[in-house]
């Protein structure tokens, strides 16, 4: 595979393979929808939208109040801005890319973290045992989407951030 992020100047090129691009948008369709039917009990918005205060009850549920709405705001933002830059990815050699600024690769580092985190807690993936997943069951396809969507937050992350995957002992991004 290769790199979907590079640095270019001021600015970070993402290039995916269209398959990649329509994944994105199906994801991105899926957490908008989730987002929109606001189920508490749903794990999605549980692990999105975490207790902020442990062990105080009253206090968590008023820091919800005043902050929840303005983070959903921004998650929903977040989306809709991801798909306005897919729509502005220009094809090249069969693949798909995108002229980034440092603002708008950060909404897509978030937005990957978002899709991964969404999907770890549709499949539960705290307690799933990968060893022990047959090949052929859904929840092996969608392990392998959010690690996918981890090797592409690691990508970008590398070129916005060096230090924080340095413990890779990899080469940096631009190497």
């Amino acid at each position: 595979m290769s790199r979907a992020f590079r640095r270019q100047g001021d600015h970070i090129r993402m290039q995916l393979d269209p398959v990649e691009i329509d994944l994105l948008r199906s994801l991105r369709d899926g957490l908008r929808s989730t987002l929109d039917g606001g189920d508490a009990d749903d794990p999605v918005l549980r692990r999105l939208f975490p207790a902020t205060v442990v062990g105080d009850d009253a206090a968590d549920h008023e820091l919800r109040r005043l902050l929840y709405d303005d983070l959903l705001q921004s998650r929903l933002v977040g989306l809709d801005a991801l798909a306005t830059l897919l729509d502005r990815g220009v094809e090249h050699r069969g693949h798909v890319r995108v002229r980034l600024d440092g603002e708008e690769a950060a909404l897509v580092l978030g937005v990957l973290n978002d899709l991964r985190l969404a999907i770890g807690a549709r499949i539960g993936v705290e307690s799933l045992e990968r060893d022990d997943l047959d090949p052929d069951d859904p929840v092996a396809y969608r392990l392998a989407v959010m690690d996918h969507l981890a090797w592409l937050q690691e990508q970008l992350l590398a070129i916005l951030d060096p230090a924080s995957v340095a413990h890779y002992g990899r080469p940096g991004p631009d190497a």
